[in-house]
C-alpha cells in the first residue's frame, strides 16, 4: 500500500514511515486500488512532541491506519530546537509531553439511538465536523472501531447504538466492550467516560427502555470506576414545545420565565426522577442542546465530565479531558495552572529546573505546555512557531515602560474580557486589510532573551508576564474562533494578540507585575500569576454574540505574514 500525500511531506528525508496492513482485513479477489490521502502537516504535528508521541492515526472507512514514526537522525522538534539552541544544551522537556505519553487521548464511549443527536453533540463538544457513527453494516454501529478526528487529536470515540426493546445482544455487546477496556493495563487503552444519550421525551413518550434500565441498575458492576453521565438531548425542542403551548397574552419577559420554569419542571419529572427511581439514588446528568444560544448546556456537560474523570480516573486522563474539549475556556486555564504547578511554574524565583538554561529555553518549554493544553486546530503549528513565540516575547520589552506612572489611570474597574474584545472587532469591518500589530515582527530579540537563567526580580517579572500574556492571548483567540473546527490562521492569532495588547486587562496586569515584591508567602510568584489569569464568570458573558460579530466583521480564514 502506498500513501498518497496531499502535498510534498516536509522533512521526509529525516524519517522512515512504515505502513503495516493487517492481512486479516484482506479478502479473496483483488479490489481496485484506492488512494488514501495523508496530510504531512498532521504527521509533522504528531512528531513534534506536543502532539503526544511518535504515532500518527488515520481512519479511512473501516480501515485504521497507524503510522509508526521512527527517527533516523533527528526528530522535527529537535531540528527546530537546534535552530534556537546553537550551544547544543539539552532542551527542557514539556510536562505535557510526559502526560501525553501516558494518555494521549480522552477515550469516550457514546451510547444512543440513531437521531438522538450523538454526532452533533460530539462535533460541538470537541470542535470537529467529522464525528460520525461507525458502521460495519448498513445501520449497524461497531463499538470496537476507534474514531479519530484530524481536527482534534486529543480524543478517541467509540460509538454504540442505543438499546432497543428486545435487542439484548446490544446490551451484551456494550457490557463486553466495557469489561474489555477495564482490563487494559495502560491508561491510554482504558475507557475514561461514558455518555448515555437519551432524547427528552415529548407528548408522554417513554424515556427508558428495559435494557437501559438494566444498564443503569448494573452500572456499578458493569462500569466500576468509569464515569457515566446521562445526557438528556434536544433541550431546545422541549423549550419550543413549551413556548407553543404557553398563554398568548403575556409579555416576552414573562413568557421566557414561564418557558424556563416549565421546561425545568418537565425535565425533573420526565427525565431525572425516572433515572433516580431506577438507580435508587442520584446519577450524574446534564441537559443539553447543540443549537445556537445554548452553549452553557455544553459547558455544564464538560464540567461534569471533567469533575468525574478527575475523581475516578488517573490524573493524566483528566488533563487530556480538559485538552480535548473546546467549549469551556476556563477549564483550559485551570489545567494550565495545574500543569505549571507540577514543575515549571513552581518556585520561579529560584527554580532548579532552569539552572544552566537560557531565558529563551525556559520560556520555550512554558509556552509549549500552555499551547498544548489549549489544543487549537493548528495543523500548521503557528502557535508553536518561532514567529509567534517572538511576538509574545517582544510584548515583554515594554513591561517597565507601560507600568503606569499614574495608578489612578489603570487601577479603575477594567472592562470585562468580552467588552475588551468587542471594542476591537470594528477594525475588521470592510476590506480585509492585514492586521498591523503595535510591536515589530521579525526583528532581533533583545539580548536578555539569550542570557542564562538567574535568580532576580526582573527575571521573575518577565516569566510572570509571559505566562499571563500568552494565557490571555489564547483565551481571546478561543473566543474569536469560537472553539471552531477551522484551521487557525496567523490573521486570527494576530487579531487576538492585537486585542490583548490594546486592552485594559494587559494594562492592569503589567501594573500589578511591575509593582510585584516578594511578600514572603510560600510561592508569591505563582499566587500572582493565578490571580491574573483565573477568569471571572462575568468575563464570558456574551461570548457567543461576540464570536458571531467577529465572523461577520471580516474573514479570519485567510492567512497573512506575521
Amino acid at each position: 500500500m502506498r500513501p498518497n500525500w496531499d502535498r510534498e511531506p516536509p522533512l521526509l528525508e529525516h524519517f522512515i514511515v512504515s505502513v503495516f496492513y493487517d492481512k486479516r482485513l484482506l479478502q479473496f479477489g483483488r479490489k481496485p486500488d484506492e488512494n488514501i490521502s495523508i496530510d504531512p502537516q498532521e504527521i509533522l504535528r504528531s512528531m513534534q512532541g506536543e502532539g503526544g508521541g511518535r504515532v500518527f492515526h488515520k481512519v479511512h472507512n473501516d480501515l485504521k491506519i497507524v503510522l509508526g514514526l521512527s527517527p533516523v537522525h533527528a526528530t522535527a522538534q529537535h531540528l527546530v530546537d537546534d535552530q534556537h539552541n546553537p550551544g547544543g544544551t539539552q532542551q527542557l522537556p514539556p510536562t505535557t509531553e510526559e502526560i501525553l505519553t501516558v494518555c494521549p487521548r480522552f477515550r469516550i464511549l457514546v451510547i444512543g439511538k440513531t437521531g438522538v443527536g450523538k454526532s452533533s453533540l460530539i462535533n460541538h463538544a470537541f470542535g470537529v465536523t467529522n464525528a460520525a457513527p461507525s458502521h460495519d453494516q448498513r445501520g449497524k454501529c461497531n463499538i470496537e472501531i476507534e474514531l479519530f478526528s484530524s481536527q482534534n487529536d486529543r480524543f478517541v470515540l467509540h460509538d454504540s447504538e442505543g438499546f432497543e426493546p428486545g435487542e439484548v445482544e446490544k446490551y451484551a455487546t456494550v457490557k463486553k466492550f466495557v469489561q474489555h477496556r477495564r482490563e487494559q493495563h495502560d491508561l491510554k487503552d482504558q475507557l475514561h467516560a461514558v455518555w448515555l444519550c437519551l432524547a427528552i421525551p415529548h407528548a408522554g413518550g417513554r424515556l427508558l427502555e428495559a435494557a437501559v434500565e438494566d444498564f443503569l441498575i448494573s452500572k456499578s458492576v458493569t462500569l466500576e470506576n468509569v464515569p457515566l453521565i446521562v445526557v438528556f438531548t434536544k433541550y431546545d425542542k422541549l423549550l419550543d414545545s413549551v413556548e407553543e403551548s404557553a398563554p398568548e397574552d403575556i409579555d416576552d419577559e414573562t413568557l421566557q420565565m414561564h418557558v424556563e420554569k416549565t421546561a425545568k419542571s418537565l425535565v425533573q419529572t420526565c427525565c431525572i426522577e425516572p433515572i433516580q427511581q431506577v438507580t435508587n439514588g442520584t446519577i450524574p446528568h446534564a441537559v443539553v442542546s447543540t443549537e445556537a444560544g445554548h452553549d452553557g448546556t455544553l459547558i455544564e456537560l464538560v464540567k461534569l465530565t471533567f469533575e468525574h474523570v478527575s475523581k475516578h480516573v488517573a490524573n493524566e486522563a483528566s488533563t487530556v479531558t480538559a485538552m480535548a474539549q473546546r467549549v469551556y475556556p476556563e477549564l483550559k486555564i485551570i489545567e494550565s495552572i495545574a500543569i505549571g504547578k507540577k514543575r515549571y511554574w513552581k518556585t520561579l524565583a529560584s527554580s532548579p529546573n532552569f539552572v544552566g538554561h537560557t531565558i529563551w529555553d525556559c520560556l520555550y518549554v512554558i509556552h509549549s505546555d500552555i499551547v498544548s493544553v489549549w489544543n487549537f486546530y493548528d495543523p500548521a503549528c503557528y502557535l508553536s512557531s518561532d514567529g509567534f513565540r517572538k511576538l509574545v516575547v517582544k510584548g515583554l520589552e515594554d513591561l517597565h515602560v507601560r507600568t503606569a506612572s499614574d495608578p489612578n489611570k489603570v487601577l479603575v474597574a477594567s472592562l470585562p474580557l468580552i467588552a475588551s474584545i468587542a471594542g476591537t472587532v470594528g477594525a475588521l469591518a470592510g476590506p480585509a486589510a492585514p492586521i498591523v500589530l503595535p510591536i515589530a515582527a521579525g526583528l532581533v530579540l533583545a539580548k536578555w532573551v539569550y542570557d542564562v537563567y538567574q535568580q532576580s526580580r526582573v527575571v521573575q517579572q518577565r516569566f510572570m508576564t509571559y505566562i499571563v500574556d500568552l494565557t490571555h492571548i489564547l483565551e481571546i483567540l478561543f473566543v474569536i474562533v469560537g472553539g471552531s473546527h477551522k484551521k487557525l490562521t496567523r490573521r486570527a492569532i494576530k487579531l487576538a494578540l492585537d486585542i490583548y495588547l490594546k486592552s485594559d486587562i494587559k494594562a492592569q496586569a503589567y501594573d500589578k507585575i511591575g509593582r510585584y515584591r516578594d511578600v514572603g508567602s510560600r510561592d508569591p510568584v505563582l499566587q500572582t500569576i493565578e490571580s491574573l489569569i483565573t477568569p471571572k464568570q462575568s468575563d464570558w458573558a456574551g461570548s457567543t454574540d461576540l464570536h458571531n460579530k467577529v465572523q461577520s466583521a471580516g474573514p479570519l480564514n485567510q492567512d497573512e505574514e506575521w
